[in-house]
């Protein structure tokens, strides 16, 4: 591994956790006839209950960005399938998104299906969740497949983030388009009284590279 392949891998940054329910494909990828991919439920677990359930998907789309040709690009889509609706929050006139806005102690169910043409899988980056909703690149799915999360919101307030995690094409994924912002809040936050509402603005920066078809 050269020092390029160490940052990119380190770069990564998988979180940490333990025990959880989900549905998945067996890993197939580099380690594939050296380890085994641990027993996982096929269903999500009966004791569950989520506060919130949420349906999200990374299809392939397209976006005006400039004049000319529309430019091809990755994207999530969320629907609330149960909680309060303002949970999701859709972002208009860009391909990134969309916001999830969550609470300290709800308990969230989220239903991934990848209809994109790579395997893929959700990682969310800086929460401390079950290992198995922790979005391990060996639990990737292809398209066409769900893969379910159930984990408990546990982190302070702060701004946090999901993109995908699948071996090898994390890096490509996320600068095609698939990223999201992750807010949590919690008591000692509502308590130093922030902007809210319409002042509290998240802000992503980006940095992106066009040719001369707007690819």
């Amino acid at each position: 591994m050269n020092r390029r392949q160490f940052f990119g891998y380190a770069a990564i940054g998988l979180g940490v956790g333990m025990g959880g329910s989900a549905i998945f494909k067996p890993f197939s990828g580099l380690f594939s006839g050296e380890i085994e991919a641990p027993a996982v439920p096929e269903q999500f677990s009966k004791d569950f209950q989520p506060d919130v359930e949420i349906a999200l998907k990374a299809v392939s789309t397209e976006v005006q960005i400039f004049p000319g040709k529309p430019t091809q690009v990755f994207s999530y889509r969320a629907e609330v399938l149960k909680g309060e609706t303002e949970v999701v929050q859709d972002l208009k006139d860009t391909y990134l998104g969309p916001i999830f806005r969550l609470r300290k102690g709800q308990k969230v169910r989220v239903r991934f299906t990848n209809e994109i043409n790579q395997e893929s899988i959700v990682h969310w980056h800086g929460l401390h969740v079950p290992e198995q909703a922790d979005g391990h690149p060996r639990y990737a799915i292809g398209k066409g497949e769900t893969y379910v999360y159930e984990f408990e919101v546990k982190d302070r307030a702060g701004t946090y983030w999901f993109h995908p995690h699948p071996h090898g094409r994390t890096g490509t994924q996320v600068y095609g388009g698939l990223a999201g912002l992750f807010l949590i809040s919690d008591p000692e936050e509502q308590q130093v009284d922030l902007p809210q509402g319409e002042l509290d603005i998240p802000i992503v920066i980006q940095d992106r590279t066009f040719d001369q078809n707007n690819q």
